[in-house]
């Protein structure tokens, strides 16, 4: 596991396709913004995989591309 500190504007390049800024911090947490192609699913820790047929459905409905 990689441990990083990073402060407000700092930011984390993964597979430089991806791109993590700290956005805010404080009452111990921070706010992330994420940068990545649309291919890249990003979803939090505690909520259950993506399911395929959901991600498609929501796509469709956003309009956006395949």
């Amino acid at each position: 596991m990689l441990v990083l500190k990073r402060r407000k504007g700092e930011s984390i390049i993964i597979n430089e396709r991806m791109r993590i800024l700290v956005i805010d911090t404080g009452d111990g947490g921070c706010q992330l913004a994420f940068d990545a192609p649309l291919s890249d699913r990003i979803r939090r820790a505690e909520l259950p995989p993506f399911e395929e047929d959901v991600i498609q459905k929501t796509a469709v409905a956003f309009g956006v591309p395949k």
